[in-house]
């Protein structure tokens, strides 16, 4: 890759997404697109051809129905955003901690030590504030806002400091990340200074482009090595470093048969476990974790019982990885989703039909909550999927149906309460401020039956909606329900956990 137009147009398509908060998918998109083919290498790019993408992707947008395929790519797509990446980086370590024992006997460079080294990409090039790269495109209109092909070239200054950001020298990034993982001491053994050297390198080749072609492939591979003066590496998007990396690190341990053995056989109990932990964190009357019982005369289990004031709630814990083929095996994620959510389903419903029938006035369930009976309390599921997919059940039927998933829904039992959430968004759900309104926020976001008026990319954003807006808003909260009635969707973004600058020009706008 030796080749001056790719590395400039490497680095010219990077300050396009940098500048372009809002259109940052659709340019990811374009190179996605164009990143093999042999114009992108031997011929410069310029912003007319991304626009005319754009519209194009626009219009057949408004003449054909949505596609999950290409609805789930774009979730993907504005993931990087989507996610924080210190809090990301906790919970991986969290996650995959059980594989770090394994990958060392087998000589491997460790999972935290590829974490560490993206977070060094990436705060190399996005900690340091600069006065230039804060002026980015914001929208002057709404018309600017909705047109998908309103893309701006910054300016030459602007594209230089950025370009200059997003080249890094490999050996200058070798250097530093030896000396951040090795303490300041002048008597160590020169054998571990050379093994950072050789992990850092191993690295570094892991997350290299090698030309591949298939979907999505800079989520696997975001470092791109050039050759100028010295042998340098391009970052178009250090936003992928850290938000993506959970499917890197899936690659990675699926490279080696006797760790994803390990994997296989552990991930289990592993996810279950983190998920219970995560359970118990949560303010609530009480917390039983892998309830047993015989019911109609079959033996029955439930990863969780959550008990709130006026609800309690049963967990299924589910840790088969559907995210291992994203972003390459699309199509298997509707089918994969589906079985997994209908199977806690149907234990959900089991377990909730055993603690039912336990009619007696002061029987298990007032012992387990210490105040009241089954039939004075509400109650759900709380299906807890590992990863961080975007949604895929949302809980409006109509945009499941859209999306191929309504075979849930057909599934659901009527008035059955379900939330269906990731390991991820419950580790950041529980560190927010109103995480001791956990049951209030369940019994309204499993409260529509089906007709739930928003949709948003990850459970966060409901969460957003309903504590940013919904809970302190009166007048909002009456129009929310009137869209549930006349059965209007309004996707949501919220500006919690998404940075929206881009969109401050439109504050005062009619």
């Amino acid at each position: 890759m030796g080749s001056g137009i790719f590395r400039r147009n490497l680095r010219y398509i990077s300050s396009l997404g940098r500048y372009n908060t809002e259109r940052r998918p659709v340019i990811r998109q374009y190179f996605d697109n164009y990143i093999s083919d042999s114009e992108f290498t031997h011929k410069k790019l310029d912003v007319a051809k991304i626009r005319e993408f754009a519209s194009q992707k626009q219009s057949r947008g408004k003449d054909t129905s949505p596609d999950f395929e290409e609805m789930f790519q774009e979730s993907l797509l504005t993931l990087p955003e989507d996610i924080n990446p210190q809090g990301f980086q906790g919970y991986l370590l969290f996650r995959y901690n059980h594989l770090e024992e394994p990958l060392s006997d087998q000589d491997e460079f460790a999972i935290s030590d590829l974490l560490s080294f993206e977070a060094l990409l990436r705060d190399t090039i996005l900690e340091e504030p600069d006065p230039i790269l804060s002026d980015l495109n914001r929208f002057e209109s709404k018309e600017d806002y909705a047109d998908f092909s309103n893309i701006e070239e910054p300016s030459k200054q602007f594209q230089q400091t950025w370009h200059r950001r997003v080249t890094l020298s490999r050996k200058g990034i070798i250097k530093s990340f030896v000396k951040g993982t090795l303490p300041d001491d002048p008597t160590i053994d020169p054998s571990r200074h050379q093994e950072r050297i050789e992990t850092a390198q191993d690295i570094l080749e892991f997350l290299s482009h090698s030309g591949d072609s298939s979907s999505l492939d800079f989520f696997s591979n975001p470092v791109f090595q050039v050759r100028g003066e010295e042998r340098e590496i391009v970052i178009p998007f250090p936003e992928v470093l850290l938000t993506t990396a959970q499917y890197r690190i899936e690659e990675y341990v699926g490279q080696f048969k006797q760790i994803q053995a390990v994997e296989n056989r552990e991930k289990g109990g592993v996810v279950e476990e983190l998920a219970q932990e995560l359970l118990q964190q949560i303010p609530s009357r009480n917390f039983v974790k892998e309830f047993e019982y015989i019911h109609d005369p079959n033996p029955g289990e439930a990863d969780g019982l959550l008990f709130f004031e006026d609800s309690y709630w049963v967990a299924e814990v589910k840790s088969h990885p559907i995210f291992r083929k994203i972003p390459n095996r699309v199509e298997l994620i509707k089918s994969r989703f589906t079985q997994k959510v209908t199977q806690a389903a149907d234990q959900i419903q089991n377990t909730l039909g055993y603690l039912d029938s336990l009619d007696d006035e002061f029987g298990l369930v007032y012992n387990l909550t210490g105040n009241k009976n089954s039939g004075e309390m509400d109650t759900g599921g709380i299906v807890i999927l590992d990863g961080f997919l975007p949604t895929l059940y949302s809980g409006n039927e109509r945009a499941d149906q859209q999306l191929g998933m309504g075979e849930i829904h057909d599934h659901l039992a009527e008035h059955e309460r379900i939330v269906v959430i990731t390991l991820y968004d419950l580790y950041q759900l529980i560190q927010e401020d109103e995480a001791n309104l956990f049951d209030e926020y369940l019994l309204w976001r499993t409260g529509y039956e089906g007709n739930i008026p928003v949709w948003g990319f990850s459970e966060r954003e409901y969460w957003a909606f309903y504590f940013d807006n919904y809970r302190t808003n009166d007048e909002f909260r009456q129009g929310v329900e009137e869209a549930a009635e006349k059965d209007i969707i309004t996707i949501y973004i919220s500006a919690r956990f998404n940075d929206k600058s881009h969109l401050d020009g439109l504050t005062n706008s009619e």
